[in-house]
């Protein structure tokens, strides 16, 4: 039992070392996915002038271009290119489905879903109603000695508009509690799988060793996708926009971020259901400086994987952003998180 042990340790750390070696000569990010949220008649959150669907078709397309003309060596696939469910699905959840498949059967390096963010009870505002004070209602009862005076307080309602507020940019995560379904994408998908025709490392399904292995990559790509998004943020906030920070939907996740095998993140633009952000989003402007945000941060990270690594924790980022980015990681890890 004990030379067993021994032999799947061996075998272990035998298949990472010739992992690291083989990867130093292979260019770090070949494909990116980029995957326009919604589409066809699942058109998303709805603004005043538009719809999430538009608004995420035209980043997206506008972030490919840029990539195609400042890095490329990067190939860049959509999962959907025209107002359609991707894959031409016969419904949302289909559709869902064909872009974590289209991303892990493409062996992508990188997947960034472009959204907008929605909040309150209506894009631009609302009405509500509130008591301004009350007017008095005099009525008797009975008769005789035993009439006696009622009097009743009648509200008094003023209508006034509640203006739409939430603004502001945030970028999503997997969650960390969904590793075991990530797991079984790396092992499938990505720069694990393109070992598998690789006659020196043995991967027989069910096997410890590559279970463990699993573990690892799910680990590290947990750590790629806080660094991108970190970094996408911090893009964000340097144009002048508000960091809404790193987040985790720990209720009830993201399908496209965990049934990917890759470094995966969502972007929410911005608020459509904020007319100033809805403006800003479809003017010409405003997506050139949403897509310069997440393509400048897409740039750091790959100059952050061309460096040699200080612990196990991430890459180094040589941008002067590493406290910024240590204080998102504080507020990601407030609660306890099981990573692998």
């Amino acid at each position: 039992m004990l030379k067993k042990t021994f032999f799947s340790l061996f075998c272990f750390f035998t298949a990472l070392t010739i992992l690291s070696f083989t990867q130093r000569d292979q260019k770090p990010i070949k494909t990116i996915i980029i995957d326009p949220g919604h589409g066809g008649y699942d058109q998303g959150a709805p603004g005043l002038i538009s719809t999430e669907a538009q608004i995420s078709l035209a980043l997206s397309l506008k972030l490919g271009d840029k990539i195609a003309k400042e890095m490329p060596d990067v190939k860049a696939l959509f999962t959907r290119a025209t107002d359609i469910i991707p894959g031409n699905s016969r419904d949302k959840n289909e559709g869902l489905r064909y872009r974590a498949d289209f991303a892990n059967k493409s062996r992508a390096d990188l997947f960034i879903s472009i959204h907008c963010n929605a909040a309150g009870k209506a894009p631009g505002g609302w009405n509500e109603r509130r008591i301004v004070g009350y007017d008095e209602k005099i009525s008797y009862r009975g008769t005789g000695k035993k009439k006696r005076k009622i009097v009743t307080k009648i509200p008094i309602y003023e209508t006034f508009w509640v203006h739409n507020h939430a603004k502001g940019t945030e970028t999503f995560i997997w969650t960390a509690k969904e590793s075991a379904h990530k797991g079984k994408m790396v092992g499938d998908h990505s720069e694990f799988a393109s070992y598998a025709d690789d006659s020196s490392i043995i991967m027989p399904e069910n096997d410890p060793v590559i279970n463990a292995m699993k573990l690892v990559y799910t680990k590290k790509y947990f750590l790629k996708s806080l660094k991108l998004a970190e970094l996408v943020q911090h893009e964000f906030e340097n144009t002048g926009r508000i960091n809404r920070g790193v987040k985790q939907r720990n209720d009830i996740g993201i399908w496209v971020l965990h049934a990917t095998g890759m470094p995966s993140i969502l972007v929410e633009a911005g608020f459509i259901t904020n007319k100033e952000e809805e403006e800003y989003m479809n003017s010409s402007e405003g997506q050139e400086e949403i897509v310069n945000s997440i393509s400048n941060a897409v740039k750091k990270y790959l100059d952050g994987l061309d460096v040699p690594r200080k612990g196990n924790d991430a890459e180094v980022v040589n941008d002067g952003t590493s406290a910024i980015l240590q204080n998102n990681r504080k507020q990601i890890f407030k609660k306890p998180v099981v990573l692998i």
